[in-house]
């Protein structure tokens, strides 16, 4: 599978089946968006 292949099943399946409810997901900062999911991988959602 190609890398062009595989982020756009990626992107697909994430709209689809992705969580787009979560607060910090509705920034437009892409900094505070990746900071917010780094630190929630230390803690349950």
């Amino acid at each position: 599978m190609s890398e062009f292949s595989f982020s756009h099943a990626l992107l697909e399946w994430f709209d689809v089946h992705g969580r787009h409810d979560l607060p910090w997901q509705v920034s437009d900062d892409p900094y505070k968006v990746w900071v917010s999911e780094i630190m929630l991988q230390q803690t349950q959602v």
